[in-house]
């Protein structure tokens, strides 16, 4: 059938849903190549086959309530920040059972990875301001030392908490 404008409605038609399709597996290569990349990751840092590292990625993606992609992702974004062992290390300790409390009510843990990643986010950022802020002052110069310091201290700290640092003895 031919409409106002003298195309095939039901041609025009076919071509919208064919684009669509092509939006839709282009989007369906690029999450399953995430996953894939982060099943690979888990299975290499584990000693894992990639079967078993695609389980352990679906355990994270439901202990986290989070879709299977977006854990991917998180964990590959995280790799590159903390190396590949931190990373599998953090968001598979954080997704394993937690046992029920007597009351009945059970509160899924914060991974601690969360807090080690601002920890360092915060530490570039002092180690940037002090190193770009241009004042030559004595006093803007300590206090932005101290700065640096304070902030690689709480590093140290959330590492050892989460187990990735073994504490200084001295």
């Amino acid at each position: 059938m031919v409409g106002d404008n003298g195309h095939d409605d039901s041609l025009t038609a076919r071509i919208a849903s064919l684009e669509a399709e092509i939006v839709g597996l282009r989007k369906a290569v690029q999450t399953r190549t995430v996953i894939g990349q982060a099943t690979g990751l888990i299975s290499a840092v584990q000693g894992c086959t990639p079967q078993e590292g695609f389980q352990l990625l679906v355990r994270m993606s439901q202990h986290h309530n989070v879709k299977l992609h977006t854990i991917a992702l998180k964990l590959l974004d995280l790799s590159t920040e903390l190396g590949p062992r931190q990373a599998v290390r953090a968001v598979h300790a954080s997704a394993e059972p937690v046992p029920e409390p007597a009351d009945g009510h059970v509160a899924a843990p914060e991974w601690p990875g969360v807090e080690v990643v601002n920890a360092a986010r915060g530490l570039v950022a002092a180690y940037d301001a002090a190193q770009y802020s241009g004042d030559d002052r004595p006093e803007v110069r300590r206090q932005l030392a101290d700065q640096v310091e304070s902030a690689g201290r709480l590093l140290a700290e959330k590492l050892t908490e989460v187990g990735w640092l073994i504490p200084d003895p001295g």
